[in-house]
């Protein structure tokens, strides 16, 4: 038997948004001439804030954003 911990790790919940589709994530120019990870809340998107973009300058920096993102919504 598995036990969930009363908090889950942010990391395996933006996974999991990214998986559902919760996020479309796509690479951009950047203001400094290079490429930035851009996400995007997927067309139709009906939940919070359906024209949210996320911007951070590479996959690592995106992971991190998310998950950020996650633990402060848990919080409020």
């Amino acid at each position: 038997m598995t036990t969930h911990p009363a908090e889950p790790d942010p990391r395996v919940r933006v996974l999991d948004d990214l998986i559902h589709g919760r996020w479309v994530l796509t690479l951009e120019p950047a203001p400094d001439g290079g490429t930035e990870v851009v996400a995007y809340r997927p067309p139709g998107w009906t939940g919070p804030d359906p024209h949210e973009r996320l911007a951070a300058p590479d996959h690592a920096g995106m992971r991190e954003l998310l998950a950020r993102r996650h633990t402060t919504e848990a919080r409020e």
